[in-house]
């Protein structure tokens, strides 16, 4: 059971933490409101005493933490830079496929099987048309989606 005092306590560090955005001073209060919680029953010492004791000794804490670790920026650090993805355009392309409203359904079946791997040859033996008519779907399907995806990333 949590005594009265302390209940004042964690509602005003809460409170503190609601106003602050600043990183040092939340884990600063975090800090603290584990140090309340460890005696929630102490019924003597007023919520007030116990905000400044808690908040003390969290800085000594952190101020521990610094001595022992001294910050760095993340940049002089890691020297080496990552390498993209290879994969994700492709992944962002089909996703934008699924998506885009824009494009019709014929389009987007013939897109979508043209991103999969497919080449004109087999879709026209699976629709049943001439490899020639099979090109110009995938073509003006291209097109289309070419004018769709520069008009959605001009405005991105």
């Amino acid at each position: 059971m949590i005594s009265h005092p302390v209940e004042g306590a964690v509602i005003a560090l809460q409170q503190r933490a609601l106003v602050t955005s600043d990183a040092y001073q939340l884990d600063r209060i975090d800090r603290a409101l584990d140090e309340l919680l460890r005696n929630p029953s102490d019924e003597f010492t007023p919520a007030e005493y116990r905000v400044r004791s808690a908040m003390g000794h969290a800085y000594e804490t952190l101020e521990r933490r610094k001595a022992i670790t001294p910050c760095r920026a993340l940049e002089e650090a890691h020297t080496e830079r990552g390498v993209p993805d290879q994969g994700y355009p492709v992944v962002e392309f089909r996703e934008w496929l699924r998506t885009e409203p824009g494009i019709s359904q014929a389009h987007r079946v013939v897109l979508q099987a043209i991103a999969q791997g497919e080449d004109a040859e087999s879709l026209s033996n699976r629709q049943g048309l001439p490899v020639t008519r099979m090109r110009e779907r995938i073509s003006r399907a291209r097109k289309s989606a070419r004018q769709l995806w520069t008009a959605s990333a001009g405005v991105a």
